[in-house]
């Protein structure tokens, strides 16, 4: 006995050979089960047609992507993301990395060294031959100037 199941119809259907030669179907649909005997020919069609089907769903499924798990800039958002907050922050970093554009090439170093290598003002200090309350000092330097930046 061979079992087909769709999802999509929710249509289980049972095939059994008989000894005859004819095959006996069981349809378990949603309104009630139907019992249909067939010659093997028709049997076998109906076996294809089956397969066909669930195959051409199937291909159809994997083509269709939600147009709401991508952002307006073309990223797939997570799962758990809101989209709205997802769009503010990128725009919030895209102004924060043009703010960052335009500082000195000393200051975009040493951001770079501080947050995005993750250095530690003593060892930034130490490489440029300073201090570290240097160090402290320039950073304010660069965050009032980002800040004044920002607000224009």
């Amino acid at each position: 006995m061979k079992k087909y199941y769709d999802d999509r119809h929710q249509l289980n259907m049972e095939i059994s050979d008989a000894e005859d030669g004819s095959m006996h179907i069981k349809l378990h649909q949603p309104t009630g089960i139907k019992e249909i005997t067939v010659t093997e020919a028709t049997g076998k069609e109906i076996i294809e047609i089956n397969r066909i089907e669930y195959n051409d769903n199937h291909r159809e499924t994997r083509r269709h992507v939600s147009l709401e798990a991508y952002d307006p800039y073309g990223a797939l958002v997570k799962d758990n993301a809101d989209p709205l907050q997802e769009v503010i922050n990128k725009e919030e970093m895209d102004q924060l990395h043009q703010s960052i554009s335009q500082l000195t090439p000393a200051q975009q170093k040493l951001l770079m060294n501080k947050f995005w290598d993750g250095m530690k003002q003593i060892d930034i200090a130490k490489d440029e031959g300073v201090s570290k309350m240097a160090i402290t000092k320039r950073l304010q330097t660069i965050k009032r100037r980002l800040k004044k930046i920002l607000q224009k």
